[in-house]
């Protein structure tokens, strides 16, 4: 249940990143605030962040495509840039609680049913805010059937013991996919979207 709770989190995310994929800054200022926000509670090196950031990397690297004309700009801020801003509160709220379970299962404790509850409730949240804008994002290429099978295989060894070797090889990967998203942030000279 863990694990489809990951799943459902990083289908929205994915989902949030079809939403903005005609303004790539944006997308990926989105992209950084939920990182930033998640490692600002929960250390880097936590299963449940490494995920967000390998679903990520995974969706704007193989998914996303700009499709001119579906990003409605309101002063400078998208319509979907502001709903996304208020998702992407829930979402982070969602994988705290997500990474409080998962550490809470993998120290030995049991049932955990408030806990997933919680995380429950930020997954129904965040799906009745992306709701109103299903169809624009799936204008935009989303499917959530072929996202969630791809996400699905990122998410099965959340529990897997990992030897010494394979975590210093994770850290590497990590720094690597930081590199690839938030890059071209650094290189910009636009200052990001209000948070």
């Amino acid at each position: 249940e863990v694990v489809r709770l990951g799943v459902e989190l990083s289908v929205y995310v994915a989902q949030s990143m079809f939403l903005l994929c005609d303004d790539i800054l944006t997308l990926l200022w989105f992209c950084y605030g939920l990182w930033r926000d998640a490692v600002r509670i929960v250390p880097r090196d936590s299963p449940v962040v490494e995920r967000l950031l390998l679903v990520m990397h995974h969706v704007y690297t193989k998914d996303i495509k700009p499709k001119n004309g579906a990003y409605q700009n309101d002063d400078n801020n998208s319509v979907q840039w502001i709903l996304i801003r208020t998702t992407r509160e829930s979402l982070n709220s969602g994988f705290r609680s997500l990474n409080c379970l998962v550490s809470f299962l993998k120290a030995g404790g049991s049932c955990g049913r408030v806990l997933t509850s919680r995380v429950e409730d930020k997954v129904r949240n965040v799906e009745e805010k992306l709701w109103c804008v299903k169809a624009v994002s799936e204008g935009n290429g989303f499917a959530r059937n072929v996202v969630e099978s791809n996400i699905l295989d990122l998410w099965k060894s959340l529990f897997d013991r990992e030897p010494k070797e394979a975590t210093l090889t994770l850290k590497v990967i990590n720094n690597g996919i930081l590199r690839d998203l938030f890059l071209p942030l650094s290189n910009e000279n636009q200052a990001p979207p209000p948070p």
